[in-house]
Parts: structure tokens; C-alpha cells; sequence
């Protein structure tokens, strides 16, 4: 014993000469502002037209249709799905740490016989074959049941704090899959809303297409008549053949939108996916009255940062309860009976309780070490959640300050649509009153479809952005 003592006492001086990690310097937590810089998020502007409740946002857009691809969404997308999974699991685990404050009670019990021909050796073998009846073999039988309970009382918290640990992290998980919801609805709208104004633009283009068309046809006639030249001609057909060329690529977009919603509402890429009216899609207004504090309880992203740096403040505190004494109360209770042919059963009752204790003496450092890293683990926790915190307001002011960008733009299409579209008009007056010809009233619609389309590419543009912005708001429920 001595000769073993000696090598761990030596082994001393030298784990007490590793030196410990540096103390992480403190740093204060952001401080959220008190309100946004964008207009927009502090209620100015159209006040009647405001969405202020960003609760169920999609169903701003007006599009019934778009309500139930959300709701199947919800319901049957696999990333929420896989979400809710990990959900349920991390809660169960919850009673898997919580199960560690109470005695664990076990039970055993065990029935045997047995037969021996050779009959037994020893005195008990010369006394029981000397009894009558015994004959060449003996015979016997007996029971044994117990009962075994043990409990380690929490002294100084440890277990509760694991309990508290896996409480935050279940929490923690639930904001996850908040944010899944959220992340699969943005995409459903987005795309639902890509896809209406591709169809619309489709059908701008077949307008166009058509109106080319009749150009084509127009100059033909005019060269017929020596009034127009072959190039003339040539120069309207390939504008209409580069219209024509333009119809492919925006049916395989539309194709693409319609599979990746099939996909977002958990079904297949060749299922179909029910669509409204094109023209029935509306840009709702940016949400006003967004406070920074209320933007942050309701991001799940901030909101899991926050149970991040709770698990982890508690799992430090097991840490260190483990440098702590640690105590268990033992019982042990058993009941049995044995009888062998020929001789009378015994049996009996007993039991075993006992206290023990277990305090931590040398571990070379390896509990220390691990209440270090809790401490560097707490504070990269910390450094998330501000991280989260920052994120959040960046995203947000970036979104209003986009959404107000594309507001501006889409204004100034729209006059210029106004002013091609007046202009288009005049022409045809003016052709009926004999003073312009067809093919400057053709080419007068051709210039208002052309802006309408950007109107329509600058409105889709808008509905992008404005997702974005309710997803940057972190728009939702809370359960």
C-alpha cells in the first residue's frame, strides 16, 4: 500500500504546477435600441393601410388559396416534421434528467430445482441418502425474490441543475422548430407569390407576342403596297421571334415554382399544386408599429440564443456541484426459501441498509477542467445570443430599408407605365382621326406592355422583399 501511495504523492506537485485557462474578460450584453431607424417599422405613413399584427401574416396577401398551401404546410412539410421530432425528444429527456432526483427501486426473483442422480457429496450427501425414501437421486426446490432501492439526495444542486439544463434546451428545441415554421411558410409564400406574377407575366408576353404579330403582318402589307422595305419586314419579325423566345424560359420557371411548392407542402415534385387567380395577388403594406424589444422576443432565433445561455449557465452549475461531496441512501431486502427431499425446508428474511458518501480527492484535474469548460462554453453561449441579438436588428432594418427601396421603384414604373400607356391611347386616336398609321399605335402598345411588364418584375420584387421582411420580424405564432 505504501509502495502506491508514494508514486500518487509525487504525482501531486506536479498536477497542482498545471497552470488553469486565462479568465474570459466580461462583456456587457447588447442593448437593444428603443426603436427602429426605418420610418416604416415606427408606424409612419399610411396608417389605415398598415399591417401592425404580423401574426398569421400571410393571409394579408388576400389569396385564399394561398391560406390552404400554408396550412398543408405546415402540417406535412418534412422540416417541420423532422423538427417536431427532435421536439418531442429533447422533452423527453427532460424526464430522463428529472428521474435522477428520485430512488430507483428494483426488483428481482429467481424459482429453482434440482434432480441429481449421482446423489451429494459431503455430509449433507451421507445424511440425506440415509433417510428413507431417498433412493438413488435427490430432489429439490426453492425461491429467492428481493428488493433493492438506492437514492443519491441532491445536496448541492447538481441534479437539478441538469434538470434545468435539459428544461432550456427543450425549450430551445421548440424555438428551432418555431423557426422552422417560419422559414417554410416564407418559402411558400415567396414562391407562391413568384409563380402568380410569372403567370402574369406570361400572359403580358402572349399579349405582346400578338401585338407583334399584327405588326409583322402590318409591314408585310406595306411592303406589298411599295410603301416598306424588306428590311422593314425582317426587322419586325425577329422583334417578334425574340418575344416568342422569351415564353420558354418563364414557363420553366413557372414549372420549377409549381414543383419546389409541391415539395414545400410535403408532397411530390409532379403533384400539382392548386393556384388562385393570377390577378388576385396583393402586396400587403409593411408592418408598422415593430418595437426592437418585441421584435426580439419574438424572433425564435433569439429566443433559442437566450435558452442556449440558460442550458449552458446551468449545465456549469453541475460542474461545479460535482467538485462537491456527493451522498446515497441504499437499501437491499430479500426473502428465500430452499428445500431438498428428505429434509426439512429452510428459509428466512433479511436485509441491508447503509449510507454512503463520495468526495472527489485527486482526479487530475479533470473536474476542474470541465467547470473551465463550462465557463469558456457559457460565455460563447453569451457571445450567441448578442450575436442573434445584432443579427436580428441588422435584418430588420435591412428589410424595411429594401422594401421601402422597391416601393420607390415600383412608383416610378408605375408612372412610367401611366405615361406609355396614355401615350399608347393618343395613338390610336390619332390613327382613327387619320393622322398616324397602324404600325406607330402597334409599336406604341408594344412600349406599355413592355412597361407593364417591368411593373409586374418590380411588383414581384416588392413581394420578396416584403417576406423577407416579415420573416426578419420573425412573424408568426407563438404556441
Amino acid at each position: 500500500m505504501k509502495a502506491l501511495a508514494l508514486p500518487l504523492l509525487a504525482m501531486l506537485p506536479l498536477a497542482a504546477c498545471v497552470a488553469p485557462p486565462p479568465a474570459l474578460p466580461p462583456v456587457a450584453p447588447v442593448a437593444a435600441p428603443a426603436r427602429f431607424d426605418a420610418p416604416q417599422a415606427n408606424g409612419e405613413g399610411n396608417a389605415d393601410a398598415r399591417t401592425d399584427d404580423v401574426r398569421r401574416w400571410w393571409t394579408a396577401w388576400g389569396d385564399p388559396a394561398l391560406d390552404r398551401l400554408v396550412e398543408r404546410a405546415l402540417t406535412a412539410n418534412h422540416d417541420i416534421r423532422i423538427a417536431r421530432a427532435n421536439v418531442a425528444a429533447a422533452r423527453a429527456m427532460v424526464a430522463v434528467a428529472e428521474s435522477a432526483l428520485y430512488p430507483t427501486v428494483a426488483a428481482h426473483g429467481a424459482a429453482f430445482g434440482t434432480v441429481s442422480d449421482g446423489g451429494l457429496d459431503g455430509a449433507l450427501g451421507t445424511l440425506v441418502s440415509s433417510l428413507p425414501g431417498a433412493g438413488n437421486g435427490v430432489t429439490g426446490g426453492g425461491y429467492a425474490v428481493g428488493l433493492g432501492a438506492s437514492w443519491e439526495p441532491d445536496v448541492f444542486g447538481g441534479r437539478h441543475a441538469d434538470v434545468a439544463a435539459a428544461r432550456a434546451l427543450a425549450l430551445g428545441t421548440a424555438e428551432t422548430e418555431a423557426g422552422a415554421r417560419l422559414l417554410v411558410v416564407g418559402d411558400v409564400v415567396e414562391n407562391y407569390q413568384q409563380l402568380q406574377g410569372l403567370r402574369r407575366r406570361l400572359a403580358l408576353l402572349d399579349a405582346s407576342v400578338a401585338t407583334a404579330g399584327r405588326l409583322v403582318a402590318y409591314a408585310g402589307a406595306r411592303m406589298r403596297s411599295g410603301s416598306a422595305t424588306a428590311a422593314d419586314v425582317s426587322k419586325a419579325r425577329a422583334a417578334l421571334e425574340t418575344l416568342r423566345a422569351g415564353r420558354a424560359p418563364i414557363e420553366a420557371l413557372i414549372d420549377v415554382r409549381r414543383r419546389r411548392l409541391a415539395v414545400l407542402a410535403g408532397g411530390t415534385p409532379q403533384q400539382a399544386v392548386e393556384a388562385g387567380p393570377a390577378d388576385g395577388l396583393t402586396v400587403p403594406p409593411p408592418p408598422g408599429g415593430q418595437l426592437p424589444s418585441t421584435v426580439l422576443d419574438r424572433r425564435p432565433d433569439v429566443r433559442a440564443a437566450a435558452f442556449a445561455v440558460t442550458a449552458r449557465a446551468a449545465r456549469l452549475r453541475s460542474a461545479k456541484a460535482d467538485l462537491l461531496p456527493r451522498f446515497g441512501i441504499q437499501f437491499l431486502g430479500q426473502n428465500g426459501r430452499i428445500d431438498l427431499g428428505g429434509l426439512p425446508g429452510f428459509g428466512g428474511t433479511g436485509g441491508l441498509a447503509g449510507i454512503s458518501a463520495w468526495v472527489p480527492v485527486f482526479n487530475a484535474g479533470r473536474l476542474r477542467a470541465r467547470v473551465a469548460t463550462g465557463d469558456a462554453e457559457l460565455a460563447a453561449a453569451m457571445a450567441s445570443h448578442d450575436k442573434a441579438v445584432v443579427t436580428a436588428l441588422e435584418e430588420v432594418e435591412g428589410a424595411y430599408g429594401l422594401r421601402a427601396g422597391f416601393d420607390g421603384r415600383l412608383a416610378g414604373l408605375q408612372q412610367a407605365l401611366a405615361t406609355s400607356t396614355q401615350r399608347a391611347d393618343q395613338a390610336d386616336a390619332l390613327y382613327r382621326a387619320g393622322r398616324m398609321t397602324l404600325g406607330d399605335v402597334l409599336q406604341a402598345r408594344l412600349s406599355a406592355l413592355s412597361d407593364q411588364d417591368a411593373v409586374e418584375q418590380a411588383r414581384m420584387a416588392q413581394a420578396t422583399a416584403t417576406v423577407q421582411l416579415f420573416r426578419a420580424l420573425g412573424g408568426g405564432w407563438q404556441e
